[in-house]
């Protein structure tokens, strides 16, 4: 009879190659378990591997839109506040005017003169709001502040600078002198040749975002129009005509112009928050669409690349004990000494 030799240390190199390769397995087992897919997408997949890839890129692109859609809703939801309350501010204005209809108290145009003041010092502040780093009012130039820190002491200067020069002309002493035609006729050429975009820094231009795989929509509204100008405008002439000392029939043809250009301005930044409501609900709906698109993916991807992590726990559970059992033969067979039976 023959006998053949087995050397312990062939065991226990058996033993070693036996626990490396399922250590390498419990990794990759362990990751499934937790991630519920595939570890190694390319092994798994092989050749569907490229279709992984598209489901994922394509994931991606949505949500960068999704992202993108959730800055301009930011941008424009505060850009809704400081419409609101330049509208706001508008109808107070416009109140004190037509209350101011008729009158000569000295009090009541006091208090008209300081209400334009205030809402032309309030329409700068929030003119030159800004959100995550952006001008919301200057068009496409995000970067740039539309009011400079000195427009309300420059636009109230050139409106005195031109009704001096207009008195001058007319060989008028002081406003107080001034007809109702004179005043008619001054404010009329004024409020024409007003020239709005010297004052700002906004470009004409709107921000314009792909809300979507196949839409734009407009996300932003710019301090160059008729509406901000409007409002400017029956301010400044209010805050410096109300207490100017003007006769009775003069101060009446003020009154008209700034009533109507206030009117004029409410309605026209009510249009542009309008506007802008239109754009946050296409953003809305176009947002709750690509979720669902990249539900539909991610569903896609699961069925590709998915793995059932009760079965990866269980083929880990049953390799730990593999490498247990080969840990604890390994340690006998290294106890094991010729010494011991001889």
């Amino acid at each position: 009879m023959k006998t053949t030799s087995i050397s312990t240390l062939s065991l226990s190199r058996a033993m070693q190659s036996t626990v490396t390769s399922s250590q390498s397995q419990i990794s990759s087992l362990e990751n499934e378990a937790v991630s519920g897919t595939y570890d190694d997408v390319g092994l798994a997949l092989g050749v569907k591997t490229s279709q992984s890839l598209d489901y994922n890129n394509e994931s991606n692109r949505l949500q960068a839109i999704v992202d993108s859609n959730s800055v301009a809703s930011q941008r424009m939801d505060s850009s809704q506040l400081a419409l609101t309350q330049m509208s706001s501010n508008g109808q107070t204005l416009l109140d004190s005017l037509v209350a101011l209809t008729g009158s000569s108290d000295e009090s009541t145009l006091k208090v008209s003169a300081d209400q334009a003041t205030a809402v032309l010092n309030s329409f700068q502040s929030y003119a030159n709001s800004s959100s995550n780093g952006e001008y919301l009012f200057s068009g496409i130039n995000t970067d740039v502040q539309p009011l400079a820190d000195t427009f309300v002491d420059d636009v109230t200067s050139d409106f005195n600078t031109s009704l001096d020069s207009y008195m001058s002309a007319n060989g008028v002493a002081s406003a107080s002198d001034m007809t109702s035609d004179q005043m008619t006729a001054f404010l009329s050429d004024y409020t024409t040749n007003f020239d709005w975009s010297s004052y700002t820094n906004a470009s004409d231009t709107t921000m314009t975002s792909r809300i979507s795989t196949s839409e734009s929509a407009q996300t932003s509204t710019s301090l160059n129009t008729d509406g901000f100008k409007n409002l400017v405008l029956s301010s400044v002439i209010t805050s410096q005509l109300a207490t100017a000392g003007l006769s009775s029939d003069a101060l009446t043809a003020v009154n008209a112009t700034t009533t109507n250009l206030a009117g004029q301005a409410i309605s026209g930044i009510n249009l542009q928050a309008s506007t802008l409501g239109l754009s946050q609900q296409s953003v809305e709906d176009a947002s709750t669409a690509l979720k669902s698109q990249q539900t539909i993916i991610s569903t896609q991807l699961n069925d590709l690349t998915g793995v059932d992590t009760y079965e990866a726990s269980v083929k880990l559970n049953t390799l730990l004990t593999q490498v247990e059992t080969s840990y604890s033969i390994t340690s006998k067979i290294s106890q094991l000494s010729l010494v011991n039976y001889l």
